[in-house]
């Protein structure tokens, strides 16, 4: 029996029990206290910190857990005095444990379809097997895609709590109108979820200057990352996005990409790139395949190709006000040039790539996404335009079963090529 197999045994067994215990997630927060990792090591601490104090607060119940999808700002939730849990992203944890086939089988067994994407077949999956905190409530965004409200509506059902949704207009016609509209959207919900959730001033406050300076400390790092060669692994950089989806408005996702900036800064100093024999410079699209696999080592140390940025870490909004909290958060919404039409994301694809000064971009197609895959025939025709090679990566990011290692290894090996030439 190889060590998956174990685990999944003592979570199907006894392993639950204490996996769902606030005392447990307490006692990791106490060891990991005491972790002093190495200089460069600093925002990993963090973001296991803040990971381990969400759930050990999720599982005591003090506060009331709000379940919610990528993509809606986690500085609603903070605000509102809730504990924001994105099953998605503990789906791609869980992914990264080598712990998703266990999960996707619970969702399978619990007669879900294949054809769903995988992060919400994942994240079904953990919710039938009881091991993550149950919601109060259920907070769905329209953005980014119908499969997320879906999911989320059924884990509504499942733990039978209040479900809400937010409709996010499409910023087409009159962005200001929909900026308008979505305020006052914003403050209804606020004041709809006053019995359920505690609205304080000075929690608005806290969240939004801290938002406010992370997102600073994030321009920097994203500033340092145009250097050549490059200073940040983008394997690294797509597994921390989970901090700017889920901790802006922290003090834990300030200090994050406090430290990130001064590791990056350093090594831009010191000349100490990630790769020091960078041949190419990529953008990514879209997220990774976050179980155990060889796609990055073999673009990095085998062909000297470096992730240089990634669409989901460009920081696309302007500062939260403290004076208008539910006017700016609208506009950050509305800012995400992923949700309405594909040109939008198509125009910050092809400026990013300028920006970085890469070679190529890889569009990592997670099956089931829809919403993501339907903008490929437009990204490639674009980026054709502009001479700028495109590759149409298929996979899965969470079922390591539809990763199929031979073909990706051909078809990357063969983009390589095309970037030779």
């Amino acid at each position: 029996m190889n060590i998956k197999e174990l685990i999944a045994r003592n979570l199907q067994n006894k392993g639950i029990k204490y996996f769902t215990r606030p005392s447990f997630y307490f006692l990791l927060k106490i060891l990991t206290a005491f972790w002093r990792p190495q200089k460069g090591r600093w925002p990993q601490k963090i973001s296991l910190s803040f990971y381990l104090d969400l759930l050990h607060r999720a599982y005591r119940k003090k506060q009331p857990v709000v379940w919610t999808n990528v993509y809606t700002p986690p500085e609603l939730i903070w605000a509102l005095g809730g504990i924001p849990f994105m099953p998605e992203i503990f789906a791609a944890v869980a992914a990264s444990l080598g712990l998703a086939p266990f999960f996707l089988k619970k969702a399978g067994e619990a007669w879900y379809s294949t054809d769903l994407c995988s992060f919400h077949r994942g994240a079904l999956g953990m919710m039938h097997s009881r091991l993550v905190p149950p919601p109060d409530l259920v907070l769905a965004t329209s953005q980014l895609c119908d499969g997320a409200v879906k999911f989320l509506e059924a884990a509504s059902a499942f733990y039978q709590c209040p479900f809400y949704l937010l409709h996010i207009p499409y910023p087409v016609t009159s962005p200001a109108k929909a900026q308008t509209w979505l305020a006052e959207e914003l403050t209804a919900l606020a004041r709809d979820l006053k019995p359920l959730l505690l609205v304080m001033p000075q929690t608005i406050n806290k969240v939004a200057n801290h938002s406010n300076q992370a997102r600073e400390h994030l321009l920097a790092v994203n500033q340092l990352r145009q250097q050549i060669p490059s200073p940040y692994r983008g394997s690294e950089a797509l597994s921390d996005v989970t901090m700017h989806l889920l901790a802006l408005g922290t003090t834990y996702g300030t200090a994050f990409y406090r430290h990130l900036e001064d590791n990056l800064s350093e090594r831009v100093k010191n000349k100490r790139p990630v790769l020091p024999q960078q041949k190419y410079r990529l953008l990514w699209l879209h997220f990774r395949p976050y179980y155990p696999n060889f796609l990055f080592d073999f673009l990095e140390k085998h062909h000297g190709a470096a992730v240089a940025f990634e669409e989901v870490n460009a920081v696309t909004w302007e500062k939260l006000s403290v004076d208008d909290f539910w006017f700016s958060l609208a506009a950050k919404i509305l800012a995400n040039p992923l949700w309405g039409p594909a040109e939008r994301r198509v125009v910050q694809a092809v400026s990013l790539a300028r920006l970085y000064q890469v070679h190529g971009v890889i569009h990592f197609a997670q099956g089931g996404c829809r919403q993501s895959n339907g903008s490929v025939f437009l990204l490639r025709e674009t980026l054709r335009r502009h001479k700028i090679p495109f590759l149409n990566l298929e996979g899965d990011c969470i079922d390591e079963r539809n990763f199929m290692a031979g073909q990706t290894m051909t078809r990357l090996e063969s983009f390589l090529e095309l970037l030779e030439g």
